[in-house]
This record gives structure tokens, C-alpha cells and sequence, in this order.
């Protein structure tokens, strides 16, 4: 869970995936938690005392962006320092700290893949988000965009919410910083799901989410001027050897 000057937020956003645990049993959730160099840090308070939750805060002393605020929390989930007493996780999930994302739609990515598939991505609009026209426009034209840089076809695009089995998210190294780190994950998705052996392919599945807009939400959210930085920092990375 990447974070950046969203301590209030944030504080609703555990809060709230904390009371959804209580109605589970058996479910132990660790949340990394990474401070993108926020202004000022994130305090220590902000995690619930909740016993089928855990949360592991690490800080980014400047701000790098979400991509690399991601790969920060992709290396410590798989350092076995951080493994819960019965082993590794059985499901990985990247989700925002804003509040837009639902527990219940974390959970339904989570068991999608405790039941056989490497990769759940979320898709709103299948799950009833009421989505604002211009984000529509905008979603639409970033799907058109990885389908045609990726190779793959999905029915939502740069969607935060996504879940991985442990064999999958050991694949997805990130080397994009900023909000490119997106495409970068899709095109890894893509490589892997087509590999030469059938045994190393990714299976990949879509589930329905409902995504929370709020004018807060949309305030900080990627609008069409951060689309061009995307194109940048992808041409850039490619440019360079890093787009692989």
C-alpha cells in the first residue's frame, strides 16, 4: 500500500480493512505500508490495534513515486524476515490508500488467486463504480494505449487493485518510478502469460471491483497531463534497455 500525504485517509482506509477482518476467521492480513516521503512522515499511530492485522511501515525518505513506493513493498514481501509462522502468503495485493478500494474487493482478488489463478486485476466497470465521464474517456484511451503496447486486451486499465500469487510477483520486478510502473506490470503480465512453456505461463483473471470516487479522489488522480509523462517515462525506459 502506497502512501503519500494521505495520513487521514489512510487512517479510514485501515481502519476500515481492519473491521472487515473481524467478521473473518482464519484471515491474517500484513499490510506494507510504504511512506513515499510524505510531509510530514507518516506517524506510527495511524495502525489499528487489530489481531488479523499486521503492518509493516517502511519510508521513502524523499518522495520516488507510487511505482517505486510498490517495488519497495513487492522486495519486503518476499524477504522471508516478514513470512507469517505458517510460511510464505498466499495472495499479494496492491491496493491505494485513499480510500477508493473496498476490503471486500481486496479479499475477492485475494481468493481468486488462493483458487488457481497467478493474476486477478480488477476491473471497475464491471462492479458498479459510478465513474466520471471524463475519467471514462481517459481509462478508455489508456486501455487502447496497453493493448497496443502490451499485447494484452483488458476490460480496465490502470487500475490500482490487482492480487498475485507469490510464484507471479516474484516477476514482477518494477523499474518504473512513477505512474508508468502501470503499463510496466501490464507488459509483465503480458510476457508471462504468453511464455514459451505452459508450466511458466501466467493465468490471468478479470473480477469485477467497485471503485470510490470522491472530489478528493479525483483531485489527486491521473489526469490526461500525466498520460504524457507515462508516454515519457515508458519511451525513456525502453530507450534504455529498462522496458523488458
Amino acid at each position: 500500500m502506497p502512501a503519500y500525504n494521505e495520513e487521514q485517509r489512510l487512517v479510514r482506509t485501515l481502519a476500515e480493512l481492519a473491521e472487515h477482518l473481524r467478521a473473518e476467521v482464519g484471515v491474517t492480513v500484513c499490510v506494507f505500508l510504504v511512506d513515499d516521503g510524505s510531509v510530514p512522515p507518516i506517524s506510527d499511530d495511524v495502525v489499528p490495534a487489530s489481531h488479523a492485522l499486521r503492518v509493516v511501515l517502511a519510508r521513502h525518505e524523499v518522495n520516488l513515486g507510487q511505482g517505486a513506493a510498490i517495488e519497495t513493498a513487492r522486495r519486503l514481501a518476499l524477504d522471508p524476515r516478514f513470512a507469517s509462522e505458517e510460511g510464505a502468503f498466499d495472495a499479494y495485493v496492491t491496493m491505494d490508500s485513499d480510500g477508493q478500494h473496498r476490503p471486500q474487493d481486496v479479499q475477492a482478488l485475494a481468493l481468486a488467486v488462493t483458487r488457481g489463478v497467478d493474476v486477478a486485476l480488477g476491473n471497475r466497470f464491471a462492479g458498479g463504480s459510478d465513474v466520471p465521464s471524463s475519467r471514462r474517456v481517459l481509462l478508455t484511451l489508456a486501455r487502447l494505449f496497453e493493448r497496443l503496447t502490451t499485447g494484452l486486451t483488458l476490460s480496465d486499465a490502470h487500475n490500482g487493485l490487482r492480487a498475485f500469487s507469490p510464484r507471479a510477483i516474484g516477476r514482477m520486478q518494477l523499474r518504473q518510478n512513477r505512474m508508468a510502473h502501470a503499463t510496466e506490470i501490464t507488459r509483465r503480465i503480458s510476457l508471462a502469460s504468453s511464455a514459451g512453456r505452459e508450466a511458466e505461463r501466467l493465468r490471468l483473471v478479470e473480477v469485477p471491483v467497485a471503485v470510490r470516487y470522491t472530489d478528493e479522489s479525483l483531485a489527486k488522480g491521473q489526469k490526461a497531463s500525466g498520460a504524457v509523462a507515462i508516454v515519457v517515462d515508458l519511451f525513456q525506459g525502453f530507450l534504455f534497455g529498462k522496458g523488458s
